[in-house]
């Protein structure tokens, strides 16, 4: 019987739960960028998810000592306006589900109140545990390249030398196909720990660092181009990544010393000025930009003097 399986494959995290714990298929299944999980969970405000956690776990305590129907059903309620908010609430969800839908001994609901209550407590704790690993062992620009060599420094055994450092306990590992052709370890979680847990450690394992990323702040992985200072975490529908605003900084960047392009944007300003006067159709503006980028790129190569250029944009 399982209800929560997580594993990693070609830079993508998955989960998959089954609400009834029959080993079928997943009632849920979710994708998301490597380790996005873990980032979004550190960026989770627990103030304002405490009031909700307090909700549920009174309310499953009504239920278990009153058989109050209508408080089980606030509680999965709630429970699931949390799972949207992040894929690790998800696992709460699910065991509470299967409580309910299937019968079982009331120490065993009583046990699943006490990880709830706990679970809730610890939560805080959890995300100053993950900052302080990032710090002293995944962060490159203050730990290193090495994930490794600063982990065992920090360690001795499973247990850390920092107080305020994640703490590391056996968890519930399968090795198992997971896609055609494919095997992965595969966390059975049966708590939200155990996914905190794995994914620290298979950074480490496999040496992956951590990097604030210049343009929102966020934590992002260095899984790609080792030198990367822009994140491609996910956005807002609408919202550029900031992967794509660091490639138009840096480009703005080069051509701020180019005579050239700074002549060709000044005209191209004005030019686009004129459609809103209604001096310029929209099609004779187009027309004269892509012109323009030509003659531009003749004063790149070197084809015509910067001076002709200039002149051709007066003229034109």
């Amino acid at each position: 019987m399982w209800y929560a399986k997580m594993y990693f494959s070609e830079g993508r995290e998955i989960f998959q739960y089954d609400s009834l714990g029959m080993q079928g298929l997943p009632s849920v299944h979710e994708e998301f960028p490597f380790l996005e999980s873990l980032l979004s969970f550190q960026e989770l405000n627990y103030e304002e998810l405490a009031p909700a956690l307090s909700e549920i776990c009174g309310n499953w305590e009504k239920w278990i000592t009153q058989e109050d129907r209508d408080a089980v059903t606030a509680a999965m309620v709630k429970l699931g306006e949390l799972k949207t908010q992040h894929i690790y609430f998800q696992l709460l969800y699910t065991r509470c589900y299967n409580n309910i839908s299937v019968p079982h001994h009331n120490d065993e609901n009583l046990q699943l109140l006490a990880e709830m209550q706990e679970a809730a407590a610890q939560l805080p704790q959890y995300q100053k545990q993950i900052q302080r690993f990032f710090e002293l062992v995944l962060d490159v620009d203050s730990a290193g390249r090495e994930p490794q060599s600063q982990a065992a420094r920090n360690y001795t055994y499973d247990m850390p030398k920092d107080p305020g450092l994640f703490c590391f306990r056996p968890i519930p590992l399968s090795f198992e196909p997971v896609e055609p052709g494919r095997c992965s370890p595969v966390l059975y979680s049966s708590s939200i720990r155990d996914m905190i847990d794995y994914s620290l450690r298979s950074c480490v394992e496999r040496n992956i660092t951590v990097r604030r990323c210049k343009n929102c702040g966020r934590w992002f992985p260095r899984t790609g181009r080792v030198s990367a200072e822009y994140c491609e975490r996910p956005v807002p529908k609408g919202q550029q990544h900031c992967r794509d605003i660091g490639a138009l900084k840096q480009w703005t960047l080069r051509q701020a010393g180019n005579d050239a392009f700074k002549a060709y944007r000044k005209e191209y300003k004005r030019r686009f000025a004129w459609i809103k006067a209604g001096r310029i159709t929209d099609e004779a503006f187009y027309a004269w930009s892509e012109q323009a980028r030509a003659q531009k790129k003749k004063c790149d190569e070197g084809t015509i003097a910067l001076e002709d250029f200039q002149r051709w944009l007066k003229e034109s």
